[in-house]
């Protein structure tokens, strides 16, 4: 009987879209054992998945590029969600809006963080992807991890977050215990697909890349690392 995991999107106006729009195509990709066509190649799945996407408020997310971009309608509020006593498995934390980093003064919803912060004690996974682990840092959840984020943000965002946290320069997504943390944007949809390796095992990983066509590559493949002068 396969096992069903909740995730909880974690979102606000001015988040990235394609920090969680790529990676929920290749999370449900666990979902496709059941389809007639794409299950026949996937054999026995052990997982399936089903998402809420929260947000401050019901109104329509607005992302960092404004209107020209996609809005969206959240499924729940964060508000909500913490009262209907709900544990998420997995809570995945794109990025939002962006910290003054000369002051370190954070514009994320306070709601966003309290929700974090209720849930990762008991999730199974928590995971972001670019400056998503801002929110992360801010929730307390990277305290004496290993962690990565989008290398154009490394070195501002490693100023002003706690000391104890080490920043880890040269990695596509680190992996500290249950805490998976990406670099920037299409990162993201590689770690997921290694995710859904360690949850599903090489085969379904390798079905659901074959169908989006999306190469291959190790956690150090990370040419941005030098792209931004930091090795």
């Amino acid at each position: 009987m396969p096992q069903t995991l909740t995730i909880a999107i974690c979102v606000s106006d001015e988040v990235t879209l394609p920090d969680f729009i790529a990676p929920v195509e290749i999370l449900t990709g666990l979902n496709d054992a059941d389809h007639p066509v794409f299950g026949a190649s996937m054999g026995e799945v052990s997982h399936r998945v089903t998402i809420d996407y929260l947000a401050p408020t019901m109104d329509p997310v607005v992302s960092s590029k404004g209107r020209n971009a996609p809005c969206f309608i959240p499924t729940l509020t964060y508000a909500d969600a913490l009262a209907s006593g709900k544990q998420y498995d997995i809570i995945w934390v794109p990025a939002g809006p962006i910290p003054d980093f000369t002051t370190g003064e954070s514009r994320i919803p306070p709601e966003e963080i309290a929700f974090i912060a209720q849930q990762a004690p008991n999730a199974q996974y928590v995971m972001s992807v670019c400056a998503g682990s801002y929110q992360l840092t801010l929730a307390g959840v990277l305290a004496g991890k290993r962690a990565t984020t989008n290398k154009a943000f490394y070195r501002a965002l490693a100023a002003i977050t706690p000391k104890d946290i080490q920043w880890v320069p040269q990695a596509r997504w680190v992996v500290d215990g249950n805490v998976w943390t990406s670099s920037g944007v299409t990162a993201g949809a590689d770690m997921a697909l290694a995710f859904v390796e360690h949850l599903a095992g090489a085969k379904v990983a390798r079905v659901i890349r074959g169908l989006l066509e999306i190469p291959e590559v190790t956690d150090q493949d990370d040419p941005f690392a030098a792209f931004h002068g930091l090795v």
